[in-house]
């Protein structure tokens, strides 16, 4: 009987030092394992947070918003061509999954406001007319023409710049509207002088062919003037791109 007990608690005993001993080892790994994980991480440098951003931006859908207001008691334009030329062009490129065309016919003053809140782009695209007065314009609610100013434009922007990252206007006379808008977003085209519409659709085609590829702006820019004397039309020269904020030769919307 006394033997029995003493056998019990002996079995009890190694029982008990098997379990301590299970303690021991473990206990320092996941200590270590604490350790390691209450470290706190190494601020990012500008450097690497611009890096990191860039490779987030790899896997994003850019957004293209194009407007076009053609009023009824203005010259016609071609902006179905135009819009035609600028989807096949990004369907037939390497990234053609990375962009999302979304369009708005008939603009009207009150539509902006509303297109730019709804969707949100990288790029707005206008197609239309300008005018010598430094104003693009739009149409009323009866379909004519309505103006607005290079400083209107300048206020809006600076209000709905969120994601806007390039702005291109495709009506004559509208550099001065570009700078104003310049002032808000990183790169805007704009035209310094009137140009002729299969110049304007020259351009426009070959400039996002270039940001289909992969091409950073500055050279989507130029092969976009380029495509214009290819096409032996005389308005290269029209083209201006007012990039005061960034270098257009580092932006590159997709990689």
């Amino acid at each position: 009987m006394t033997d029995s007990i003493l056998t019990t608690i002996k079995l009890e005993h190694r029982k008990v030092s098997f379990f301590e001993y299970e303690i021991n080892i473990e206990t320092p790994s996941r200590n270590k394992a604490i350790e390691q994980t209450e470290k706190p991480k190494p601020k990012e440098s500008s450097a690497q947070i611009i890096e990191r951003v860039v490779d987030e931006d790899k896997v994003s859908t850019v957004k293209i918003l194009y407007l076009a207001a053609n009023p009824t008691d203005t010259k016609n334009l071609r902006l179905d061509q135009e819009i035609r030329e600028i989807d096949a062009a990004l369907n037939q490129s390497k990234y053609r999954d990375r962009f999302d065309i979304h369009s708005q016919w008939a603009l009207r003053i009150s539509d902006l406001q509303t297109q730019l809140l709804r969707h949100q782009p990288e790029i707005v695209h206008f197609s239309g007319h300008g005018s010598q007065a430094s104003e693009l314009i739009l149409e009323n609610s009866q379909g004519k023409s309505q103006s607005v100013s290079a400083s209107t434009l300048g206020q809006l922007f600076s209000l709905l710049k969120d994601r806007i990252r390039c702005v291109v206007l495709n009506a004559c006379y509208s550099e001065v509207q570009a700078k104003a808008i310049a002032q808000h977003i990183d790169c805007v085209v704009g035209m310094k002088s009137g140009i002729g519409d299969q110049a304007a659709i020259s351009f426009a085609k070959a400039f996002y062919q270039a940001l289909g590829y992969g091409r950073d702006l500055n050279k989507a820019f130029e092969l976009g003037r380029l495509q214009i004397d290819l096409d032996n039309l005389d308005y290269s020269h029209v083209p201006k791109l007012i990039a005061d904020r960034i270098d257009p030769k580092t932006f590159v919307l997709v990689k």
